[in-house]
């Protein structure tokens, strides 16, 4: 599962992926909260009062294109943490053979 520390700045966490079937976001932190959003533009948007998801501390959550829907496990999502630098991490499936 690849992992990154995030900020109280935004940042993407993953493009944009036609390919992708499932995701699952994990915050790996103890104390801080990860506030995650599904971009519909260019901009990051996402900000502790304008996401779609809070992740508390050691929270995680999981989407698939099938109770989810392909818009929402397709697009490109982006973070901002509620403070300091928690590490957040994911892992996605694809229906696809390398």
């Amino acid at each position: 599962m690849p992992s990154f520390t995030t900020s109280v700045a935004a940042v993407e966490i993953i493009p944009k992926n036609t390919t992708r079937k499932s995701l699952v976001f994990l915050n790996e932190d103890a104390a801080d909260s990860i506030y995650i959003k599904k971009e519909r533009s260019e901009n990051m948007t996402v900000s502790a009062t304008d996401h779609d998801y809070r992740i508390g501390p050691g929270g995680m959550i999981a989407l698939n294109s099938i109770n989810d829907g392909k818009e929402a496990i397709e697009s490109r999502w982006t973070c901002v943490a509620s403070a300091n630098t928690p590490r957040i991490a994911f892992f996605e499936t694809e229906d696809i053979e390398r």
